[in-house]
């Protein structure tokens, strides 16, 4: 298998030093035009692509940027990690993405794995936030905290308005004529679920409606574990009228386990999800959700990032920015 072309190959083919193929492919001024424009070709030819890593070794610098999002397979963060990507490839820089899974140690692990390979910066989804002891503020690089802001450090971060969320969940299940409400969560200590169930419940009671512990219920936030935990309240006696859930996977499970148990949606129960990820404008019955700014948070998170990675950026980013969710309503 051929291998990536070297330095060593175009001086071997061009007939000189290594160092002087070097410097001519970096333009340098005592290396004749006509050694460059041959150099140049070679290296065209034989596809040479310089070596990124050996270059930032050599200059002390990296253009990689970290991000440590609890789960990879979470369709939420697909959009958010494209907005990064799209942010910082135009300048250069490389991702390197790593998963926490919801574990804090797994998390600490991936911030001195990134901090070993010398990244520029961090951008970081807290793990199980609430129980969290991290000190990020020791973390060495520059870093920003998004989705949900870190108990243990003040920085700059990008987060939704989850209370807002759970609010306008509410308001709209009620508008619709529910008046027997649930709320079915994440069962980790993660903030942006206490802030949904707070706002939710809160605007159910302001609205003139009970709510009390019996209509919660948590489970992990996969679709799988969904259907379980729903059939389970049916099997139980689950007579609510209107259901809001933690995110959209969830949902979906949701939906399975009503349309297995003969219950209509959303004849017989309302049901939102949170997230808006892409497959709920096409799922069937297509899920009426909350939306956030997934992709603008991913690109303003990475941009605000940059500015703290080169203070010659503008720093117009650098801010607790909490974004404004928006309801979507389609057919559940």
């Amino acid at each position: 298998m051929k291998g990536y072309a070297t330095l060593r190959d175009i001086a071997e083919r061009a007939g000189i030093s290594t160092n002087s193929v070097s410097r001519a492919l970096k333009d340098c001024k005592d290396i004749g035009s006509d050694t460059k424009a041959y150099v140049k070709q070679i290296a065209k030819e034989l596809g040479y692509i310089p070596h990124a890593a050996a270059s930032n070794l050599r200059s002390g610098a990296s253009k990689s940027i970290g991000v440590i999002v609890t789960r990879i397979d979470n369709a939420f963060f697909s959009r958010i990690l494209q907005g990064i990507n799209d942010c910082v490839s135009a300048l250069g820089y490389t991702v390197l993405t790593l998963a926490s899974n919801e574990d804090v140690e797994a998390e600490r692990r991936a911030i001195t794995l990134l901090t070993s390979y010398r990244v520029s910066g961090m951008l970081l989804v807290p793990a199980n936030d609430l129980k969290s002891n991290l000190d990020y503020g020791s973390i060495q690089a520059p870093h920003i905290e998004i989705v949900r802001p870190a108990p243990t450090h003040a920085g700059v971060y990008f987060i939704a308005d989850s209370r807002r969320s759970g609010e306008l969940a509410a308001e709209h299940l009620i508008a619709v004529g529910r008046n027997k409400l649930a709320y079915l969560g994440f069962d980790m200590s993660v903030s942006c679920n206490m802030e949904r169930l707070k706002g939710y419940s809160d605007r159910i009671r302001k609205l003139g409606r009970s709510f009390g512990k019996q209509q919660v219920r948590t489970c992990d936030a996969t679709s799988e574990a969904a259907v379980i935990a729903t059939k389970q309240w049916i099997a139980e006696g689950f007579d609510m009228d209107g259901l809001f859930v933690y995110n959209d996977a969830m949902a979906f499970g949701v939906l399975r386990a009503f349309a297995d148990a003969g219950i209509r949606v959303p004849e017989d129960v309302s049901v939102i999800g949170h997230d808006d990820v892409e497959v709920a404008q096409s799922f069937i019955p297509r899920l009426t959700t909350i939306q956030v700014p997934k992709y603008r948070l991913g690109m303003e998170s990475a941009r605000a990032l940059l500015e703290l990675i080169d203070p010659g950026l503008e720093t117009s980013m650098l801010q607790h920015v909490v974004y404004e969710p928006e309801l979507i309503i389609r057919e559940t």
